[in-house]
C-alpha cells in the first residue's frame, strides 16, 4: 500500500489517523474536564466521580489486548471504524446517565471503544509508509493526542461548565461520528490484522526483549504522571507560579508539546529507535532532578516544561517504531500492549501522585518522576541485552 497509494492520498490517511488519536485522547479526558458539573448535576462529590478516569483507565488496559486477540483478524479499518462508533455509543449513553454507576458503565463502554481506536490507528499509519519512514508516521499519527492534551482538557471543561455536561458528551459522539467518516471517505486500508491466540500473546511476550520493551512505556508514563497529575500545585508551591502566571506556564507546555512533535518527526529520519529512546528517557530524568534541584523561580520553570513536553514527545514515537521493529509480523498487538501499559502507568503515576504529595508535599514528585525515568532506562537495557543475546547466538550457529 505504501508504494501504489498516492502522497497526497497518504497524507490524508495519515492526518485523519491523527484525528482518530485527537478523538481517542478527547474521549479519555471528557470526564476528566466536566468532572466538577458531573457531580453537581449528579447531586455526587468530585471523590465519587473522580473513580470515572481510574475505570476508564484500567478498562483500556484490559481491552486492547483482548481486542487484539479477539478481533485482531478482521480489517483494520473496519475495526478502528467499530471503535470509534462503539465510543461514540458510550458517550451518548453518558449524556443520559441518571446516577453514577450508570455512568460508570457508560465509561467502561467508551474506555473499550477508544481500546480499538489508538493501537489500529498506529498499525494503519505503519502501512501507509515505507519502513524506514515509520518514525515519521507513527509520530504524525500520535500528535492526535499531543493535541488532545493541549485542546480537548480546556475545552470539555468549558463546555460542561457554560452549556452543561451532557451536551458536553453529546459533542464527544459527534466528535467520534465525525472522525469514522472521514476514515470510511480517506483511509484506504483495505489489510486484514492478525488474531493472536492467548498462546501466541504468551509466546510474544516471552521473545526476547518484548515484554522488557513494553516495560519501558509504563515506567515512562508513569513517572510523566507523578508530576503532571498535580503541575498545578507543582507550580504554584514549588515555583512560586501565581493563578495568572499558571494559565500561561500550561499554555507554553502545550504548545511545546505540538512544536515538539514537529522535531520527533524529524530525528526519526535521523536516529534509530533505540537511539531516540535513550536520549529521550535521558533526557526526561535530568530536567525532573533539574527541576528538583532548581532555585523556585518562575523562569526555570519555564524551561522545565518546554524541555519537558519536546522530551515526552521524542519518547512516544520511538517507543512505539521500536515495538513495530522487534514484532514486525505482530505489530497491532505490541502496539495495543503498549497502550495498555501506556494506561497502566497513567493510572499508577496519578495514584503515586497523590500519595507522595500527601507524605512529602509536591516537590519531590519530580524526584520521583526522574527514579521513574531510569526505572525505563533499565528496562530498555535489558530489552536491548535480549536483542542482542539473539544475535550473538544465530551468530554463532
Amino acid at each position: 500500500m505504501a508504494e501504489s497509494t498516492p502522497t497526497s492520498a497518504r497524507t490524508a490517511a495519515l492526518y485523519t489517523l491523527t484525528a482518530a488519536y485527537f478523538t481517542m485522547g478527547t474521549n479519555t479526558m471528557a470526564a476528566i474536564g466536566g468532572l466538577p458539573a458531573i457531580a453537581q448535576g449528579l447531586h455526587s462529590t468530585p471523590a465519587q466521580i473522580a473513580p470515572l478516569t481510574a475505570v476508564f483507565a484500567l478498562t483500556f488496559a484490559i481491552a486492547a489486548p483482548l481486542i487484539q486477540m479477539l478481533f485482531g483478524h478482521l480489517p483494520r479499518r473496519r475495526l478502528l471504524m467499530t471503535g470509534l462508533l462503539l465510543a461514540m455509543l458510550g458517550a451518548l449513553a453518558s449524556a443520559l446517565a441518571r446516577d453514577v454507576p450508570t455512568l460508570m458503565a457508560t465509561r467502561v463502554l467508551t474506555a473499550l471503544g477508544a481500546a480499538a481506536i489508538g493501537p489500529v490507528a498506529s498499525a494503519i499509519g505503519t502501512t501507509l509508509v515505507a519502513r524506514e519512514h515509520h518514525g515519521r508516521a507513527l509520530a504524525t499519527v500520535f500528535m492526535g493526542m499531543t493535541i488532545a492534551s493541549v485542546v480537548s482538557l480546556p475545552l470539555t471543561t468549558w463546555l460542561a461548565a457554560h452549556v452543561g455536561w451532557r451536551v458536553m458528551f453529546m459533542c464527544v459522539a459527534a466528535l467520534n461520528v465525525s472522525t469514522a467518516l472521514a476514515v470510511l471517505l480517506l483511509v484506504r486500508d483495505g489489510g486484514l490484522g492478525s488474531r493472536l491466540p492467548l498462546p501466541d500473546l504468551a509466546r510474544l511476550l516471552l521473545q526476547p526483549g518484548i515484554a522488557s520493551g513494553v516495560a519501558v512505556v509504563m515506567f515512562e508514563m508513569g513517572g510523566f504522571f507523578i508530576s503532571y497529575t498535580l503541575i498545578v500545585p507543582l507550580l504554584h508551591e514549588h515555583f512560586g507560579m501565581a493563578p495568572g502566571l499558571l494559565e500561561i506556564a500550561l499554555v507554553t507546555f502545550g504548545v511545546a508539546g505540538i512544536l515538539g512533535n514537529f522535531f520527533a518527526r524529524a530525528a526519526a529520519d535521523r536516529w534509530a529507535a533505540d537511539k531516540a529512546l535513550t536520549l529521550a528517557l535521558s533526557a526526561l530524568a535530568i530536567i525532573y532532578l533539574t527541576g528538583y534541584v532548581l532555585p523556585p523561580f518562575a523562569a526555570s520553570a519555564f524551561a522545565m516544561l518546554v524541555a519537558w513536553a519536546v522530551a515526552n514527545d521524542l519518547f512516544m514515537p520511538s517507543q512505539q517504531r521500536r515495538l513495530v521493529e522487534l514484532a514486525p509480523d505482530a505489530r497491532a498487538m505490541v502496539l495495543a500492549l503498549n497502550a495498555s501499559a501506556l494506561y497502566l502507568g497513567m493510572s499508577g503515576g496519578s495514584a503515586l501522585s497523590g500519595w507522595i504529595d500527601h507524605q512529602w508535599g509536591t516537590r519531590p514528585l519530580l524526584l520521583a518522576s526522574a527514579l521513574a525515568m531510569l526505572g525505563g532506562l533499565m528496562a530498555l537495557k535489558l530489552s536491548r541485552q535480549a536483542q542482542r543475546n539473539v544475535a550473538v547466538c544465530a551468530a554463532s550457529a
